[in-house]
Order: C-alpha cells, then sequence, then structure tokens
C-alpha cells in the first residue's frame, strides 16, 4: 500500500475507499474522494478490488488415506466501514486470518469423505461447503448461528480447488489400478478393434480381387464362347454349302441319269419302231404284191404313218416327209431317214440303217 503523508491532502484512486477518522470518529468517507488530513488525523485506504488466495490442507479421509488439498479463493471487501476495523494496512493480516480460516475447514470437510468422493466430487462436495460455512462469516452476517450484524464486511465470490494429491504412493497406484486397467482393456479393445478392421479391409480387398478376376475370367470365357460360335457358325456354313452343293451335285447326277435313260429309252423305242416299221414294210410288201403304188401310198399314209407317228409321240412332234420322184419306196426311204435323222438329233443311238435309192421307172 502506498504511503498516506502526515500533513496535506490525501487523495483516493478509484478503487480505494478513504476513510478519514478525527477525534475517534469517522470524519469523511467515500469511494476515490479526497481529504485534507491534519497530523491528529487517522486517514485509511482500503482497497475494493477482487482480491485471491491460495491455500493448501493436508488431511486423512475416511479410509485412513492422506490427500493434499490445494485451493483458490477469490474475495472482495464489500463493506469498508466495517473491516477497516479488523484489518492491518497491508491487509496481510485479512488474508493470513483467511487462508487459516480455509485451511481448517477444508481438514474438517475432508475427514469427512472418501477418497473417491474428494477426487471425483471436490466441487460440490469440497468447495461447497467450504462456502456455506466461511461466506456468511465474512459478509458481514456472523456465523449460522449469529443472530448479530457484526461481521467482516468481506464477501467470497468463488472457492475452487484446484487439485487433490493422494500423499501415498501405494495408495495412489492402487487407486489408479481399476483406471490403468480400464484404459489398458480399451487399449487392447481398441488395438482388437484396429485388427478386425485391417482384417476386415484385407478381406474386402481380397474379395474385391477375386471378383476382379472372376470378372475377367467371365470376359475371358465369353469371349472364347463368342469365338467358338463364331467357329460353329462357320463350320455350319461351310457344311451347308458342301451339303448344298453335294445335293446339286447329286440332283445334277440325277438329272443326267434320268436324261441318259430317256435317252436310252428314246433309241430303244425308235429302233423298235424302225424294227417294226420295217417288218412292217415287208409284210406289206408279201401280202400285196399284187397292189399298185398308187394303192401302197394310201396304205403307208392312212396306216403306216399314224403308227409311226404314235411311236414317236414322246420324242418329237411331228414328221416332215418329202419326196420328188413320187415313187412309193423314195417316199418311204426318205421318211425314214428324216425319222432316223429327228432320232439322232434327239440324241438317241440308232444302228446305221442301208439307204436304197428307188430306180424311176
Amino acid at each position: 500500500m502506498r504511503t498516506i503523508p502526515n500533513f496535506g491532502r490525501v487523495t483516493a484512486e478509484p478503487h480505494e475507499f478513504l476513510i478519514l477518522i478525527r477525534d475517534g470518529k469517522v470524519k469523511r468517507s467515500g469511494q476515490g474522494v479526497s481529504v485534507f488530513k491534519w497530523p491528529s488525523d487517522s486517514v485509511t485506504l482500503i482497497p475494493t478490488t477482487i482480491q485471491k488466495l491460495q491455500f493448501r490442507a493436508d488431511q486423512v479421509t475416511l479410509e485412513k488415506a492422506g490427500v493434499e488439498v490445494t485451493g483458490l479463493a477469490v474475495y472482495r471487501i464489500v463493506e469498508p466501514l466495517l473491516a477497516y476495523r479488523m484489518i492491518d494496512r497491508d491487509r496481510n493480516g485479512l488474508t493470513d486470518i483467511l487462508r487459516e480460516m480455509f485451511v481448517g475447514a477444508t481438514r474438517r470437510i475432508v475427514a469427512g469423505l472418501r477418497l473417491e468422493e474428494c477426487i471425483t466430487h471436490r466441487k460440490e462436495r469440497v468447495a461447497a461447503a467450504l462456502m456455506d460455512e466461511i461466506a456468511p462469516v465474512l459478509a458481514g452476517e456472523g456465523s449460522l448461528q449469529d443472530g448479530t450484524s457484526a461481521g467482516w464486511g468481506v464477501v467470497i465470490d468463488t472457492i475452487e480447488i484446484q487439485d487433490v494429491k493422494v500423499l501415498s504412493q501405494e495408495v495412489f497406484t492402487r487407486l489408479q489400478a481399476p483406471y490403468r486397467e480400464k484404459l489398458a482393456l480399451e487399449a487392447l479393445r481398441a488395438k482388437e478393434e484396429v485388427a478386425v478392421e485391417e482384417n476386415r479391409l484385407a478381406f474386402e480387398r481380397k474379395r474385391a480381387a477375386e471378383d476382379a478376376r472372376r470378372a475377367i475370367m467371365a470376359e475371358e470365357e465369353a469371349r472364347i464362347a463368342a469365338e467358338r460360335r463364331r467357329e460353329m457358325e462357320a463350320l455350319e456354313h461351310k457344311q451347308a454349302l458342301a451339303r448344298r452343293a453335294h445335293d446339286e451335285e447329286l440332283a445334277r447326277a440325277r438329272e443326267r441319269a434320268e436324261a441318259e435313260q430317256a435317252e436310252a429309252r428314246i433309241a430303244l423305242e425308235t429302233r423298235r419302231a424302225a424294227a417294226e416299221l420295217e417288218a412292217e414294210i415287208e409284210a406289206k410288201k408279201r401280202s400285196v404284191p399284187e397292189l399298185g403304188e398308187a394303192r401302197l401310198q394310201e396304205i403307208m399314209l392312212t396306216e403306216t404313218l399314224p403308227s409311226i407317228a404314235n411311236a414317236f409321240r414322246a420324242s418329237f412332234d411331228r414328221v416332215n416327209v418329202t419326196t420328188t420322184d413320187g415313187s412309193l419306196f423314195s417316199f418311204l426311204s426318205a421318211g425314214l431317214d428324216q425319222v432316223m435323222d429327228v432320232a439322232r438329233a434327239r440324241g438317241a443311238a440308232l444302228p446305221g440303217v442301208v439307204k436304197s435309192e428307188a430306180k424311176k421307172d
């Protein structure tokens, strides 16, 4: 705190409360006021800013486990006219008294708690209990059982328990054992989960590779099957062409055979007709030697030539016979020659016929 002169004007800062005492009575007081001090006067400057103090208390819990509790209290003077009578100029006395009060109250509270409560419920079980016990005294209301208005004029804004330390290393180790085991178990589970996840990813990668391999194999099989189908289609097309060519060859062979058979039949019929004609002519000659040439020509035209035409009906449509000399035998010879020529033109193989020329009369 700053030094107050013995004589002269004294001015308080905005955060200070000035009290002027003259003849044992408070002559003037106020926040940040200025007064003139005579040598016989007494002037006190009380800071009203927020103050803090730290405390540390050692105590055993209900389980006889030693702990060290470290705390912080934030307070301020709200009734300077009540507090100036109990504090010295540098306020060290008030701070020391408050620290001792916090240490004693903390030991008393911790002695009735279990170790787990001190560690995990320090705000509810320790700090709140300290506030309920000390705050009424400092606020100028006395203790809970005190009905007077005497007090300190001090307000506790907050109390924080900063640390609860187990003094016995063995107890602390045993206390940490379940949590360490839990952490180890969680780490082991996390490691197992990581291993399971890695195995799952490896399995998925392997399955993806297997699926890709199967897809490639399926594509290759499809390609081979398509090639086989194309080869089979080409082979079937080739076989169809071969069968068609064979069928065409067989058809042509059948046609040739049928043509040869038709030619042979025509030749046979031609030879038979020629033989029959010659036989009939000879028979006519022998049977009717006395007939004249005119009658013989009539017989040939009405009886013989229709038979010849009927015999050659399947081979050709019409036979034209022309004679120049008017002789019957010349007429018959020319007709036979024309019949033979037509048969040969049709492809019939006929035996040779010796032509006999008729002499003119």
